[in-house]
């Protein structure tokens, strides 16, 4: 099971890269959507959401990748249960399960970034668990 943990880390460490470098050369209409959420919702008017924590949350999604990919698995397993933690806690609570699918008017809705949150979420459990019980970084 444990060595399973390791490669799976190498799986998450790949997707953590991906979604980062999204953050950075990519269109990624949910900061926007999160930052128009919170105005609506709890009346907060934070304006550095977009782009501000959307090149933050990149930043820590391309360190928990790199980390996992070269060896560092606990670290950065526990990274990236931090970030998509905080994913899973901002659509149960801002956004919601389903988002839009782009960012154009009257996009259609899919629980999809959710869905893909929670078995990173999962994964990044398995792969932190798995380099605790090898004793390893």
């Amino acid at each position: 099971m444990v060595k399973y943990a390791k490669w799976a880390g190498y799986v998450l460490g790949l997707f953590m890269v991906a979604m980062g470098a999204m953050k950075f050369f990519g269109d990624v209409p949910i900061f926007m959507l999160l930052e128009n959420n919170l105005a609506s919702k709890y009346g907060l008017e934070l304006s550095f959401i977009d782009p501000g924590f959307k090149y933050l949350t990149g930043a820590l999604e391309l360190i928990a990748g790199g980390l996992l990919l070269f060896g560092q698995r606990l670290i950065g397993g526990l990274l990236s249960i931090a970030v998509i933690g905080g994913a899973i806690l901002s659509h149960l609570f801002v956004l919601g399960v389903s988002t839009p699918m782009s960012a154009e008017a009257g996009a259609e809705k899919s629980p999809m970034l959710f869905i893909m949150a929670v078995m990173f979420f999962m994964v990044s459990l398995w792969v932190t668990w798995g380099a605790k019980q090898a004793g390893t970084k």
